[in-house]
């Protein structure tokens, strides 16, 4: 179980201050999806980054299975981001950018074979292997990024925002194989997004942020048709139709 305790980021100092996270807290339990959303800026992605030190945490405390984590080190976290093209070194092959995410436990004999066995659990053609990320279309470079955050056999994954980059013919394909992948492992996921209609199909519960704060949190079901917030309300008059399809990728 992740847990973060009241946390706070911060940027800058005295009147120049900027809190983008105002005492948030929030947990995700292995096997769980949680989903996080809220507008452009309302520090969703922010929280998530201090989670695995990406942003400064100002004050509050991150947890692993109560005790404290330092996410400097090593912790049972991973996180797919955005951009894939972004994310992935353009010169490492892709079954070196996978085999880079391996624990050091497994020897140089067995990754070749654990590459492939993940390749084909993101549903990619083992042949891909020694493929560069441009060669590759927007959908299989994130399929790769997941791939990767997998081969660390992390207890909870971490997705930014992760169908956003992508042409919409592709987006449901990917949403649909990150629950089959979450259902065959039991990882938990910490899912980020914009789009409620996306949080809503992948999440079991949701937590609505606006300006750096929790304003509403609670089961898919309770927020969805018994929202609390006005501001849960705006996003559910927002949102799109989508079909998630297993569309192409």
């Amino acid at each position: 179980m992740l847990e973060l305790r009241d946390i706070v980021v911060r940027y800058g100092h005295n009147q120049g201050a900027v809190t983008a996270v105002d005492e948030v807290s929030l947990t995700v339990a292995a096997g769980s999806v949680v989903g996080l959303v809220g507008e452009s800026g309302s520090g969703k992605s922010t929280l998530a980054r201090a989670a695995v030190g990406l942003a400064p945490l100002t004050s509050g405390t991150i947890l692993w299975k109560g005790a404290g984590l330092d996410p400097r080190g090593h912790p049972p976290l991973q996180y797919v981001f955005q951009d894939p093209y972004a994310s992935l070194n353009p010169r490492m092959s892709v079954g070196a950018s996978i085999a880079e995410g391996l624990p050091r436990a497994i020897g140089r004999r067995e990754r070749p074979a654990r590459v492939t066995e993940l390749l084909e659990m993101v549903r990619l053609d083992p042949g891909d292997v020694h493929k560069r990320p441009r060669q590759l279309s927007g959908g299989q470079r994130q399929r790769v990024a997941i791939a990767r955050a997998l081969a660390a056999e992390p207890e909870v994954l971490i997705a930014d925002e992760i169908t956003s980059a992508l042409d919409v013919s592709v987006q449901g394909a990917v949403l649909n194989l990150l629950k089959e992948i979450q259902t065959r492992t039991g990882v938990g996921i910490l899912f980020i997004s914009h789009n409620l209609a996306v949080v809503r199909y992948m999440a079991d519960s949701i937590a609505v942020m606006k300006s750096g704060r929790l304003v509403e949190h609670g089961t898919t079901e309770d927020v969805i048709e018994r929202s609390a917030h006005p501001y849960t309300k705006q996003l559910l008059d927002a949102v799109p139709t989508m079909t998630m399809g297993n569309g192409s990728s």
